[in-house]
């Protein structure tokens, strides 16, 4: 059984161990060979530092009996496109031992409640086209696909 509950200070050195894990594979194959791996925990520990000070952001916290196994980070932005307030789903991790459990599921349950909650309509995610598991996850959960940033290696 999973309980979710609201990220605490006390979470942030699990987090940024598990934030480096997530970054880590949502490099390509590709991109692997290029970065180093404490670059991108350094990288990723950055980021969530940035999102949870901003303010609207939220930490959700998946664990079981007392043991953290897996996070949502949302922030609050204006849409690009029609400056409307839009929820960002930076990221969403789940422990390779509790995936497909249902962990991502109610992680992202709890977060659409608190967003509703706050008066907001959309939440907006990216991710790589080459990490199937998250856009088969996100189309599997309702997400439709809204464009595509196209990259060209020089």
């Amino acid at each position: 059984m999973y309980q979710y509950r609201q990220g605490h200070s006390a979470d942030l050195a699990w987090l940024q161990l598990a934030a480096a894990a997530a970054a880590w594979e949502s490099l390509s194959p590709e991109e692997r060979t290029r970065m180093h791996p404490v670059m991108v925990a350094q990288r990723a520990a950055l980021q969530c530092r940035q999102v949870l000070a901003a303010p609207g952001s939220a930490l959700i916290v998946a664990q079981q009996g007392f043991q953290p196994v897996g996070y949502l980070l949302l922030a609050v932005a204006p849409d690009g496109s029609t400056e409307e307030p839009t929820a960002l789903l930076i990221d969403l991790w789940v422990h390779p031992a509790h995936r497909r459990r249902g962990v991502g599921s109610g992680l992202l349950a709890a977060a659409e409640r608190g967003v509703a909650g706050l008066g907001l309509r959309k939440i907006k995610l990216w991710t790589g086209l080459h990490h199937r598991p998250a856009v088969e996850f996100a189309l599997s959960r309702g997400f439709t696909p809204a464009g595509l940033i196209g990259v060209k290696d020089l």
